[in-house]
């Protein structure tokens, strides 16, 4: 009986499920972490609703106390 082939093949599935096992933790800690990433507006200050500031150029919720605004 042979054990030493036997051991080589074990080892070598071993060894492939970990280094697969530590590719998914990886991709799944990036993922993770370009979730979590934003450009730091929140939903009042999109750019589809609001006021346009004309300091920042864009539209804000209106509460920019050093932005200006349009009188309606």
């Amino acid at each position: 009986m042979r054990i030493g082939p036997l051991l080589l093949k074990v080892g070598g599935i071993a060894i492939g499920l970990v280094f697969a096992l530590i590719a998914t933790l990886r991709d799944l800690f990036a993922l993770s972490q370009d979730a979590n990433e934003s450009n730091g507006r929140q939903l009042h200050d999109a750019d589809s609703v609001g006021e346009y500031n004309h300091r920042t150029g864009s539209l804000d919720a209106g509460n920019d106390p050093y932005g200006w605004y349009d009188e309606d």
